[in-house]
């Protein structure tokens, strides 16, 4: 029971630490597709201009959150771990569907569904595998 509330309770810390890495992954995706498009002289399509950063902030974002569950409390549930941050993150994809008109494109749309998913299926997927090496 001890080991399930602390589990709930670290969790906690899903939200800012998945919001600082989103911001911090979608700068470092825009620079990584300023390097590819600018400097190297890729011809990328601009949907992928518009949704890769989005999608790399959620790769960031998952890990960096499991690792600090991870650093917190050793002994975690994951399905406990897993509560909160869920609640969050349909909560924020029902915000982006039900109100498409606060995005001005459709690969707007596209790339904050993906950079959710990708939060959270990261975040699952490090907790997991680290649990399943100990």
């Amino acid at each position: 029971m001890k080991n399930r509330l602390f589990s709930i309770l670290v969790s906690l810390v899903f939200l800012p630490i998945a919001v600082l890495a989103q911001y911090i992954g979608f700068y470092f995706g825009k620079i990584l597709y300023f390097i590819y498009e600018n400097i190297m002289f890729l011809n990328m399509p601009q949907f992928l201009i518009n949704i890769a950063p989005l999608v790399i902030s959620g790769f960031l974002a998952g890990y960096v959150a499991a690792k600090v569950v991870q650093l917190i409390y050793k002994n975690y549930n994951v399905n406990f771990c897993l509560i909160l941050p869920a609640i969050v993150i349909m909560i924020s994809l029902l915000g982006t569907i039900l109100n498409p008109e606060s995005s001005k494109e459709t690969s707007e749309i596209i790339g904050t569904v993906l950079r959710e998913i990708a939060t959270f299926g990261f975040y699952l997927f490090t907790l997991k595998n680290v649990q399943e090496r100990i």
